[in-house]
């Protein structure tokens, strides 16, 4: 009988350990559909977001680095303003625990090394990680913190993003929530004084 207790609340110490812990797919990012595998793959994705609907994921589709001359798989964001369209090519980075930017059309259009924008895979609710990458060859690191997770890979993630310059200043400090079938859902832009 004693056995059998102790049995009882290792298991139950396990459970309650994970209870906070999930596999976040790549399809909340794309607002694909959510398989019920656990592996990061690239599946297809093609859809407008958003309030005003001016936002849109596509993909994948082969890209060429050309600083390297490395083809890799990405999506294309874009995102439609009055005045311009912003287009970012997105990948799986940083060992697979992110998806995050390798190119940006902003002033001028940059390469970006090691982006992490979004988080991929087994993450805690409470859970931080730090990337460090560059963008333009500026050195820069990512923060990436769980706020609300949901137990089953089809519940919405939120997270908060920070962006430090190369001299550890914070440039950009944002709340993101992305949504099964929807992609991003929410976004609280801290602004940051300059």
């Amino acid at each position: 009988m004693k056995k059998l207790l102790i049995i009882l609340i290792v298991s139950l110490i396990s459970q309650l350990s994970q209870a906070n812990e999930r596999f976040i797919p790549l399809e909340l990012f794309t607002g694909g559909e959510i398989r019920e595998d656990t592996e990061i793959k690239f599946t297809n994705a093609n859809i407008v977001f958003g309030d005003k609907k001016r936002k849109k994921i596509s993909g994948p589709e082969d890209w060429k680095n050309p600083n390297t001359g490395e083809i890799i798989k990405v999506y294309k964001r874009t995102r439609k303003s009055q005045s311009e369209v912003k287009t970012q090519l997105f990948t799986i980075t940083n060992n697979g625990q992110c998806i995050g930017r390798v190119w940006d059309s902003r002033r001028g259009g940059r390469i970006i090394v090691n982006g992490c924008k979004f988080p991929l895979g087994v993450w805690k609710e409470g859970e931080k990680r730090i990337f460090n990458g560059s963008s333009g060859g500026k050195t820069r690191k990512i923060e990436l913190t769980i706020l609300k997770l949901g137990k089953k890979q089809k519940d919405k993630v939120s997270f908060n993003w920070k962006l430090y310059d190369g001299g550890g200043k914070l440039m950009d400090d944002n709340d993101y929530t992305f949504s099964a079938g929807k992609a991003m859902t929410k976004l609280k832009d801290k602004k940051i004084s300059k």
